[in-house]
């Protein structure tokens, strides 16, 4: 995912904008605009490798049982609903 952000004045408003012009938030001050870019960049982060993670357990059961990866990734949708 690895979105980039930039900060928008409005007034006396910032607003964060990710790199396809959608606003991801409001802010009165400047600081905490710059604070929501920082927790957006580490939820990036995150999606990123869960999504790293996901496609090697899909390659992993692929191999290991010589299925598709449509099967594979539904055996692994099909795990995670019943995971504590």
């Amino acid at each position: 995912m690895s979105t980039n952000y930039h900060i928008e004045v409005s007034g006396k408003q910032f607003a964060v904008i990710d790199e396809a012009g959608e606003q991801v938030g409001v802010y009165s001050t400047e600081a905490a605009a710059q604070q929501d870019i920082e927790r957006c960049k580490s939820e990036d982060l995150l999606y990123d490798t869960a999504q790293q993670l996901v496609d090697l357990a899909v390659k992993t059961l692929m191999k290991m049982h010589s299925i598709d990866r449509q099967t594979a990734l539904y055996w692994i949708r099909s795990a995670t609903e019943t995971t504590d």
